[in-house]
């Protein structure tokens, strides 16, 4: 009996043994995948008003940083109409010719070899047809411009015609004169005088072919803005001049050019006598530079396709007025 249960007892011990030995299960991967997190939407906090109690309700505007590199100007909306107010015509002799609407002098002129001028400019007398500066916004060489410019005729072969004769740029679109900051494209350059004082308009565009420190006390720099109140005191009688390089020498394009893309007035004052390639880069004087030349120095009318689209522009004027 007692030699059974010892031999129970010993096979009890060796199984106790042998299940604490034996190694514990691990956890092994399943072959059904574990779900993946699926992209959800996740609602955003919404802006929202609170309302504070005030005495005035306000609306308070924030500005919005930008980096255009150009000087902002405020913008406006809508145009103020301008009345019409053609200026008369007086007597004013400019050496021994009489000066009509018609007038045009030769301020500078280089020919090349074949007779051709290579470089011109030139100065023509214009009607002013109201008293206000008016603007429009184009696109020159991919860069937003608001175009200044006066509403003036001059007559070619006696037959006047209607122009836009323009004044000066601002890179930026539909921007308003009295927003314009204090830049050098906001600036114009003016010389006035009396019927009674002797008109040599030669002599006043060697003035402005000096060096700038000797012509600028030969003529005013004035604001656009002060330009445009000018305009509304001066009187029914006024002969409006303005001379402006016409073509420009081949050599010179590339300069051009580069002065029409940093300096909004050359931008806007050089447009109309460039064209371009569907590329915007190879460059040559546009039909309308070729209509004024072919004028002034061969006395040729201006072709019926570019009468109702004429422009001249402006390095400086000259107001007379009796």
């Amino acid at each position: 009996m007692k030699s059974a249960l010892s031999h129970i007892l010993w096979f009890g011990l060796i199984l106790t043994l042998t299940a604490s030995c034996a190694p514990q299960p691990q956890g092994r991967p399943t072959l059904t995948p574990s779900p993946v997190p699926s992209a959800t939407f996740t609602p955003q906090p919404t802006a929202t008003f609170t309302l504070v109690p005030s005495a005035t309700p306000t609306e308070t505007l924030t500005p919005t940083p930008t980096t255009s590199p150009f000087p902002t100007a405020t913008s406006t909306l809508t145009a103020t109409p301008i009345p019409d107010y053609p200026a008369k015509l007086f007597p004013l002799v400019a050496g021994n010719i009489t000066v009509d609407w018609s007038y045009s002098l030769i301020t500078n002129r280089v020919l090349d070899d074949a007779g051709t001028a290579r470089e011109l400019s030139a100065m023509f007398a214009f009607r002013l047809l109201d008293r206000g500066i008016h603007h429009e916004t184009r696109t020159i060489l991919d860069n937003e411009v608001t175009v200044y410019y006066l509403r003036v005729s001059h007559d070619f072969r006696g037959k006047p015609i209607e122009l836009k004769l323009i004044l000066t740029g601002f890179f930026g679109a539909d921007l308003a004169i009295a927003g314009l900051p204090a830049d050098g494209a906001a600036y114009i350059s003016l010389r006035q005088q009396r019927a009674g004082q002797m008109f040599e308009p030669w002599l006043i565009a060697q003035d402005w072919r000096l060096p700038i420190e000797k012509r600028k006390p030969l003529f005013e720099t004035i604001l656009l803005s002060d330009f445009e109140r000018l305009l509304a005191k001066l009187p029914e009688s006024v002969i409006l001049f303005a001379d402006h390089p016409i073509i420009w020498r081949p050599d010179n394009f590339l300069q051009a050019k580069l002065d029409m893309q940093r300096l909004s007035a050359s931008a806007a004052r050089y447009n109309p006598f460039f064209e371009y390639d569907m590329f915007g880069l190879n460059q040559s004087a546009a039909p309308m530079a070729k209509a004024w030349r072919d004028h002034v120095v061969d006395q040729q009318s201006i072709p019926v396709d570019l009468a109702d689209k004429l422009e001249f522009s402006a390095d400086y004027l000259i107001l007379v007025t009796p």
